[in-house]
């Protein structure tokens, strides 16, 4: 475990200094991200993002996104993910670009996404995220905050 958390740090730290970021800026509309799904998500893509960003292992993502750590680690850097995690990675990208514009912050888009929500029946936004319908209820809390509409 502890040799494990070791090389995630390493990874991490090694992707912060290459500055190696997803443009979070992008509005992922649907026909956006369906046209990313189907080129594919490379694992550079996803280290930058899942990694960085959120701070998630692989074995702690791979849970969310229904595939194995061992896959998502065996990948080299420029080969794409599994369709699946590809899926569930561009549904948090998506999420997390809008949460990011409408809470402020990048901090705080990532805290409210990872936080358990009563609305989703207690779990967080980001396990949500790992079904379509799931990311579409996600969206949907999302444009209901920007347009205060609380339910």
């Amino acid at each position: 475990m502890i040799k494990d958390r070791w090389r995630f740090d390493e990874l991490r730290n090694f992707y912060a200094k290459q500055e190696v970021r997803m443009n979070i800026n992008k509005t992922y509309t649907p026909i956006i991200c369906r046209n990313l799904a189907l080129k594919g998500l490379s694992k550079n893509e996803y280290n930058s993002f899942v990694h960085v960003i959120f701070n998630f292992t692989d074995k702690e993502f791979a849970v969310i996104a229904g595939t194995s750590a061992r896959t998502l680690s065996r990948l080299k850097s420029n080969q794409n993910i599994p369709p699946q995690a590809a899926e569930v990675t561009i549904s948090l990208m998506r999420a997390y670009s809008k949460a990011s514009e409408i809470f402020g912050s990048q901090e705080n888009a990532v805290k409210w996404l990872k936080t358990p929500n009563s609305v989703l029946g207690n779990i967080t936004p980001v396990q949500a995220l790992s079904s379509r319908f799931g990311a579409e209820e996600v969206m949907d809390m999302l444009g209901r905050i920007e347009y205060g509409v609380y339910s």
